[in-house]
């Protein structure tokens, strides 16, 4: 058994906030200071288009609809292509590389081991998946939302995907965070990342919200089922503890100087480069 750090976040917060305490854990763990594996489960408010760390800004999403849907948009600390946050529970998983029970591993290992636990919290919610990569027959544009984009031992379910991750790695440990949807509004999200009107059918075939699958699932039901899946799956002990202060306090720099910034937000690590210098 190894013994987790887990954080359950029943209220949900703005994006810039969600990743600022996502890049928090990651470079506590760079730093030594935290340890413990961390599961940490959020929701967001407003709803957000989350874009990948190296996504151009105006191919990865549409400025203006996203202002006039009250959406927030923030940049990742990861990878990947956009995501619309909205009716889903977001799992993150900070962990050093040279400790259980991710010791050892490659991205493809680490990749692999929180797929088997999200599969197994699927299947005790009543949702059999598989963990396969998908073929599509036309290949994803270039601003596709990460949902449309196959990788690795994806989560499918009734030949759909059913959750979107991301991973960044660093020296000594690894960020992973994902999207677990309830419901998927198709028609919002290709508004959102600017795509044509012909996208939200073709949306609709290849990914969907485990509510949309199991109708009358709850969000409270799928933060237990992805408790007991990695406790299951990963031989988790759980020790529930929150944020500190001196963590808050060290998020909420990281949220004014990067994730809340426009120009973070627009330009990315380039942007972010020109501030420092100025």
């Amino acid at each position: 058994m190894t013994t987790w750090r887990f954080m359950d976040e029943e209220e949900p917060r703005e994006g810039a906030w969600n990743m600022a305490v996502d890049d928090l854990l990651f470079q506590e763990a760079e730093e030594g200071g935290e340890q413990a594996p961390t599961l940490r489960l959020y929701g967001w408010l407003p709803h957000c288009l989350s874009i990948g760390f190296h996504q151009e800004y105006r191919e990865a999403c549409d400025p203006l609809y996203c202002r006039t849907a009250g959406y927030d948009v923030v940049r990742r600390p990861t990878g990947g292509k956009a995501v619309l946050h909205a009716q889903e529970i977001t799992y993150a998983v900070i962990a050093r590389q040279d400790l259980p029970p991710f010791a050892g591993c490659s991205l493809e290992g680490t990749y692999g081991l929180i797929a088997e636990a999200l599969a197994a919290s699927l299947e005790w919610l009543g949702l059999p998946v598989v963990l396969t990569r998908r073929t599509l027959p036309i290949p994803p544009r270039g601003g596709a939302p990460c949902f449309l984009v196959p990788s690795e031992k994806e989560l499918l379910a009734q030949g759909r995907k059913v959750v979107g991750s991301a991973q960044r790695r660093g020296r000594k440990s690894f960020l992973q965070h994902g999207a677990v949807p309830l419901h998927v509004d198709y028609e919002e999200l290709r508004r959102a990342t600017g795509q044509g009107r012909e996208e939200a059918e073709r949306y609709k075939a290849a990914f969907a919200g485990v509510a949309d699958l199991l109708p009358g699932l709850s969000a409270r039901a799928v933060r237990e089922a992805l408790r007991n899946g990695f406790e299951r799956s990963l031989k988790a002990e759980w020790d529930e503890r929150p944020l500190t202060d001196a963590e808050r306090a060290r998020a909420e720099i990281l949220k004014a100087r990067r994730y809340g910034s426009a120009l973070w937000t627009q330009e990315g690590p380039g942007g972010a480069g020109r501030t420092a210098e100025a």
